[in-house]
């Protein structure tokens, strides 16, 4: 499967004039990315009690990016079972991820969503008191197209200014919301555009 929604023409050759040499042509590809806001862990569901069933959605991610849960615990650790994100990705598709949150930490999941459509609790059994959590929005923002594996980054600017060191590029040539990059400098509601070599 090539790129989405496009293909690119990645794995031209050109020759020289030297005998017997071949050069490949690579494409740069520029994903602006919108202005991201910082990580918030309770952009999605504000805090809430753990249960089973489904959670309250406050807002929605500003650009496509990942889901985080965090957990507090109240008194004994409750038994903890999962959350099920379901949503979409930056193409429309309806995209599922489920989470296992751990008491003092944000799990982080992987997968870029443009929306949340629904965020529900399975197999809570609640200990000395009921823990309560949140669900926000992580550092990686989603790329529109299904990136080769041998795909790198090139350059990057946030506000305007190039990064000293160049973002994190997870790549997936089959599955569309696993194509995200994570800046070193942290969201700021500035634009942010990566140039990626394919």
């Amino acid at each position: 499967m090539g790129f989405y929604p496009m293909k690119f023409a990645w794995e031209w050759r050109a020759q020289t004039e030297v005998p017997g040499t071949l050069a490949q042509v690579h494409s740069i590809l520029e994903f602006a990315l919108g202005s991201p806001v910082v990580d918030d862990v309770d952009r999605i569901v504000t805090s809430a009690n753990m249960k089973v069933g489904a959670y309250t959605i406050a807002a929605q991610p500003d650009v496509p990016r990942n889901i985080t849960v965090t957990q507090t615990a109240v008194d004994a650790e409750d038994t903890n079972g999962t959350i099920v994100i379901v949503g979409t990705d930056i193409a429309g598709n309806v995209i599922t991820e489920t989470l296992t949150p751990n008491a003092g930490v944000t799990v982080a999941g992987a997968k870029a969503f443009k929306t949340v459509t629904s965020v529900t609790g399975v197999g809570w059994v609640i200990g000395g008191g009921n823990d309560t959590i949140t669900v926000g929005v992580g550092s990686l923002i989603g790329l529109p197209y299904l990136l080769p594996a041998d795909s790198l980054v090139f350059a990057a600017t946030l506000g305007g200014t190039r990064e000293a060191t160049l973002p994190a590029l997870t790549r997936s040539s089959t599955v569309l919301d696993l194509n995200t990059c994570d800046f070193d400098s942290a969201w700021n509601s500035s634009a942010g555009v990566v140039f990626v070599m394919v």
